[in-house]
């Protein structure tokens, strides 16, 4: 199985909830932005980003990150998510948007108000995760 790595960054929780379900359901490693900014991405096959959003642009964290990693990035496969509060149009145009910015096409978003699993997580993470471990 390829190494999979969740990088992320939360400010309310949201979006560190899900990211903690998606490294355990991928087993991969995790990486909180605000705990650690330095990471060696070598031993990666698939990095997984996560990040919230306020006043419809990604968290800064992420948005540096990914502007001092490019290099390393460079033949990985890259996925996205990211949390908002929108669950119509609003939503898939923030993440169209947020995506392109990133320069990151594989993107989904969850805005925690749909059916929840056992665990209590939205059961759309658990279709991300699915295609994840495709990958």
């Amino acid at each position: 199985m390829p190494a999979k790595a969740v990088i992320y960054t939360s400010r309310l929780g949201k979006t560190r909830k899900i990211a903690k379900y998606i490294a355990k359901e991928l087993h991969a490693d995790e990486f909180d932005l605000k705990k650690q900014s330095v990471i060696d991405l070598s031993k990666y096959d698939h990095i997984v980003l996560g990040t919230g959003i306020c006043a419809g642009k990604p968290y800064g964290a992420l948005v540096s990150f990914l502007n001092e990693n490019r290099n390393q990035l460079i033949n990985k496969k890259e996925s996205l998510f990211i949390s908002c509060m929108y669950d119509d149009m609003k939503g898939v145009n923030q993440l169209e948007r947020v995506s392109s910015e990133l320069k990151i096409r594989d993107a989904f978003f969850f805005h925690g108000k749909g059916e929840k699993n056992d665990a209590g997580m939205e059961v759309s993470v658990d279709e991300f995760i699915k295609e994840m471990l495709k990958r």
